[in-house]
């Protein structure tokens, strides 16, 4: 719009008509005394038609108006678009997270004792270990077994002064079959079956403790056909034979005869020997003993 001195509009409310059509020209010509921005002079509709032929006003309308009906709606960004589908995606993890988690917790259910799975329970625990330093001959666990014989248990092997309680073991941060916190308990390594049941029952003791004998300081001496007792909570007995039993270096082959699978009712039983280390803090084999029932 060109502003010039022949109209004054004051305070924006007022123009001189005198001065609106000069020399043949359609323009208007109007200067603010408060000099507001161009896109906020505004005019009155009447005096705008005044000003300009009707035909002009009705094409401007038009085409204001037809700008508005034909103008399309902005479309959304690829950025929207990213953002949508995130969501979904978003929404959908977080639906199957909640179920995968109600899984979890069905699958996990069982007894705290002993953390046995149920009998439908199929998952691996992670590589266990006869005692540390010795790795087992498979890669994956058996699954836990189940609860059967009544709690606590007992093992007795008189020819060896051996007669203490049996507790249940698991595996350590670092994959390795656990031992019992007390010098004079039996580890009963729970992912195999529990003494008194068919298959290979893996127990272990310490040799000694803290400068104190453990409980299988002396299985080193058990000789072929010594008597190995498994009593229950209810007073049963089972009576087991001992079958054989050798000494392994501590990095040797040990795992695969203390974890073979066994269709027999069987123990085995493990504990230190040879020689200690003070460097490596450890003895420098294994003891293994076997026994069968009758």
């Amino acid at each position: 719009m060109a502003l010039a001195s022949a109209g004054v509009i004051a305070g924006n409310s007022a123009i001189d008509g005198r001065h609106l059509f000069g020399g043949g020209a359609r323009r208007l010509l109007v200067r603010s005394t408060r000099s507001p921005p161009l896109q906020t002079l505004r005019l009155h509709p009447i005096l705008v038609e005044r000003v300009q032929p009707h035909g002009v006003m009705r094409r401007e309308q038009s085409m204001a108006m037809t700008n508005q009906e034909t103008t399309p709606p902005p479309k959304p960004s690829r950025w929207d678009d990213k953002r949508t589908r995130r969501a979904l995606i978003g929404g959908s993890a977080g639906v199957a997270a909640l179920l995968g988690a109600g899984g979890v917790l069905v699958a996990r259910g069982g007894l705290p004792w002993s953390r046995k799975a149920p009998a439908t329970q199929t998952a691996s625990a992670p590589a266990p270990t006869p005692v540390p330093g010795i790795k087992t001959w498979s890669s994956t666990a058996k699954a836990k077994t189940i609860d059967h014989l009544e709690l606590p248990l007992y093992m007795a092997i008189p020819t060896i002064g051996v007669d203490a309680p049996v507790v249940a073991v698991g595996l350590t941060n670092d994959g390795s079959m656990d031992v019992p916190k007390r010098a004079g308990d039996i580890g009963w390594f729970e992912y195999s079956p529990r003494p008194g049941l068919r298959g290979n029952s893996i127990l272990a003791g310490h040799l000694d403790w803290q400068g104190a004998p453990g409980v299988f300081n002396k299985l080193a001496s058990a000789k072929s056909g010594d008597p190995v007792i498994i009593r229950g909570a209810d007073g049963v007995e089972h009576k087991y034979d001992v079958e054989w039993h050798r000494e392994f270096p501590a990095d040797g082959a040990a795992p695969k005869v203390v974890f073979e699978p066994m269709v027999a009712y069987g123990l085995t039983l493990i504990t230190c020997g040879g020689k200690w280390n003070p460097v490596s803090r450890r003895y420098d084999s294994r003891v293994v003993v076997r026994a069968l029932r009758k």
